[in-house]
């Protein structure tokens, strides 16, 4: 009897845990394929090869779509849909298909309509604000599906974001707001086409397109042309009270123009300064209002234009020039903002004139700041040795030498554009040099060449030139091809007609002749190439006397085994320093 008793009390029980444990092997798996299609995602997102191919969006999305399907009451089921409409939002920024928004829309809405708590409805509605404000460019019912997120999810945590946004839009505010669900089926107007649904299809197949090596079709978009449509991927800026450097990044080269609006009173306009990137979408990942402030600008803003044209514009407090170039490998176009407060720019004398000279050398003022830019770093490692010796090493061990001395001889503050195994981009090094507000600009690098037997030491200063070699160290170090560096000789006429050439050549003679002249004493063969110019992006822009050594060829088997002796780049530093002292000597001299 008491076994019978026993048998029934165990029965239920042990149901329970198969229960329990059932449940637990369905959300493992929903758990396991969401974090599968999640990585599908991002690798789409990092590899170019991959997100070219639309196959690969399509089937991402088709994860997604799957997890929700096989799994509607996972914890995860509402965060697929949502990534399936994301997925589809960012297919656009390289298709320009409307079709993928109207499918990014629909995707959104439905799992506002079966989620409707979940954490990320409001994300939802808000993204679908987005996508009519950004790039359908119908702000009147952005405005209504910005109201939306307040009314619909009041407690949720873009309320101030939308109330922001519906600030922003207040003239495109429409007279009568439509009551009309955003979950209509009038929305629900989009079907996949049949390769896509076959795509779709091909998931429950475990045939994982993202995953093969075959080449697939590039994604096509019905505006491109040439070269095809460019993603605006980023906008970056660096500043100080008077000079403000900013930096749009494009994956692809494209045309495009500017120009510069007064201030409109009438609608509330500051003067501003607008970019217009033809051929081009803007990228779902860009932050399209970025706060500046700086006494210059106020705030850079980023949207679509038009449906082939981003438009980015600078809202500017006070300005007195502003400067335009792009930049190639990769592609971005550099906006330097000049201040009302700035030193004005004298003209174009030769060196040895006195006249030359900016109002700091002929008052003897001295130099207070100097800024070493150790070339390369992170995962640019420069040229590289016989023997596997790195520029990028090389060259932040001769910065943090010549950082020190300076310091102790000098009595100058010193910054280094990097500290350690980092890649900054050749326009922000010179934007650091700016906004520190930097008397003297020095680059350090480490030559290289085809020709083994290469060898010796030379100094750069900014400009076009005839030398085929220096220009072929320059296309190296900028990263780019000769022919590129050429066509940039127009527009970097007017950026290099000022004084500061003259005073970088000078100083480049200063630590050209030191370099040699000390190093020949202690070493046999130190071959003194001689000063040169070539167009160095690093130098572009810089607003104070700015040089590019080469401190020896890394190339070379002797010099790299030099440049792997402490000693050598100890006397490499010292060598630069003795040239910056001749330059600091000079500028008292000229003030008499």
């Amino acid at each position: 009897m008491k076994k019978k008793i026993i048998t029934t009390n165990i029965l239920p029980f042990s149901i329970l845990i198969v229960l329990v444990l059932i449940s637990h092997v369905f959300a493992d798996v929903g758990e396991r394929e969401y974090q599968e299609a999640y990585q599908a995602f991002k690798t789409l997102q990092v590899s170019k090869a991959k997100r070219v191919s639309r196959t690969n969006w399509i089937y991402c999305a088709g994860k997604f779509e799957n997890i929700y399907k096989k799994y509607p009451k996972a914890s995860r089921a509402d965060d697929a849909m949502y990534m399936a409409g994301k997925v589809y939002q960012y297919l656009y920024g390289y298709s320009g298909k409307g079709s993928d928004l109207d499918k990014a829309i629909q995707f959104y809405q439905r799992m506002m309509e079966s989620y409707p708590e979940s954490k990320l409805a409001d994300d939802a509605q808000f993204r679908i604000a987005e996508i009519y404000e950004k790039y359908k460019n119908d702000k009147s019912k952005a405005y209504i599906e910005y109201s939306k997120v307040i009314s619909t999810f009041p407690n949720g945590n873009l309320k101030r974001k939308a109330e922001l946004s519906l600030d922003r839009l207040k003239q495109f505010k429409p007279t009568t707001v439509s009551k009309r669900s955003s979950l209509s089926k009038r929305e629900d107007t989009t079907k996949n086409t049949k390769k896509d649904d076959k795509i779709i299809s091909s998931v429950s197949k475990g045939e994982d397109p993202i995953k093969s090596t075959k080449k697939e079709k590039e994604i096509t978009s019905p505006l491109s042309k040439g070269e095809g449509t460019g993603l605006v991927t980023g906008i970056k800026h660096w500043s100080n009270p008077n000079y403000t450097r900013v930096v749009i990044s494009v994956d692809k080269k494209i045309s495009y123009n500017n120009h510069l609006l007064r201030r409109d009173p009438s609608i509330q306009k500051p003067k501003r300064l607008y970019i217009d990137l033809f051929n081009t979408r803007i990228s779902p990942e860009l932050n399209q209002q970025i706060l500046i402030q700086d006494g210059l600008l106020k705030m850079a803003r980023a949207g679509q234009y038009t449906k082939d044209c981003v438009r980015v514009v600078l809202d500017i407090e006070s300005i007195k020039s502003y400067k335009i170039l792009p930049l190639e490998d990769p592609f971005r176009i550099v906006i330097d903002v000049i201040g009302q407060g700035a030193t004005s720019k004298e003209g174009h004398l030769m060196p040895g004139d006195s006249k030359s000279l900016s109002l700091s050398r002929q008052l003897g003022l001295g130099i207070g700041k100097i800024v070493i830019d150790p070339g390369h770093g992170g995962h640019d490692p420069g040229a590289i040795g016989p023997s596997g010796l790195r520029e990028k090493d090389v060259v932040l061990k001769i910065a943090r030498k010549l950082e020190g001395i300076i310091k102790e001889k000098l009595g100058c503050e010193v910054v280094l554009t990097r500290k350690d195994d980092r890649f900054i981009p050749l326009e922000e090094r010179t934007a650091i040099a700016n906004t520190q507000k930097a008397d003297l600009f020095v680059s350090i690098h480490a030559n290289a060449s085809p020709n083994k037997d290469a060898h010796g030491i030379e100094t750069y200063f900014l400009n076009f030139s005839a030398d085929e070699e220096a220009m072929k160290v320059a296309a190296r170090e900028n990263a780019t091809s000769t022919k590129k560096m050429s066509d940039l000789r127009a527009i970097l006429r007017d950026l290099m007609l000022n004084s500061k050439i003259n005073e970088s050549s000078v100083l480049a003679g200063h630590i050209q002749k030191s370099l040699t002249g000390k190093l020949k004493t202690e070493y046999s063969d130190i071959r003194d190439l001689g000063v040169k110019q070539a167009p160095f992006y690093v130098l572009i822009g810089a607003e104070m006397p700015g040089i590019l050594v080469e401190v020896s060829f890394i190339s070379n088997k002797i010099e790299e085994e030099r440049l792997k002796d402490n000693e050598y780049l100890e006397r490499l530093a010292s060598s630069i320093l003795t040239g910056i002292r001749g330059y600091v000597d000079g500028t008292k001299v000229a003030a008499y």
